[in-house]
């Protein structure tokens, strides 16, 4: 099957050097058994906004038709709703310390 790349291993590359997931993970652990971190997942997430907006219904098969196991590593089938949602609750009573941490490591490689 043919999929769509585009921005996504720029997008991939530039939340890497932000220690996105790195930063969500260290602030909101998920449980072992868990198949995705929520860092992973709103790294996915950043990237359906900067690639090709959709609902949260949606990224499922946006992540399917768009290259995004195989530049993310995530499979589009653990991107149901109530996945993106949990991790959307599980960010959301740290956004002011996700985003001074990511803000600290975007201010040197903008310079």
């Amino acid at each position: 099957m043919e999929r769509r790349l585009g921005a996504l291993p720029a997008s991939a590359e530039f939340l890497r050097r932000l220690d996105v997931a790195g930063i969500i993970d260290e602030l909101c652990p998920v449980r072992d058994v868990a198949h995705l971190t929520h860092g992973h997942v709103i790294e996915v997430l950043v990237a359906n906004r900067l690639s090709s907006p959709t609902s949260m219904v949606r990224v499922g098969n946006w992540a399917r038709t768009w290259a995004v196991e195989e530049v993310f590593g995530v499979e589009p089938e653990l991107l149901n709703d109530d996945r993106l949602a949990r991790a959307l609750d599980a960010v959301a009573p740290h956004l002011e310390e996700i985003t001074g941490s990511i803000g600290c490591e975007a201010a040197p490689l903008l310079r």
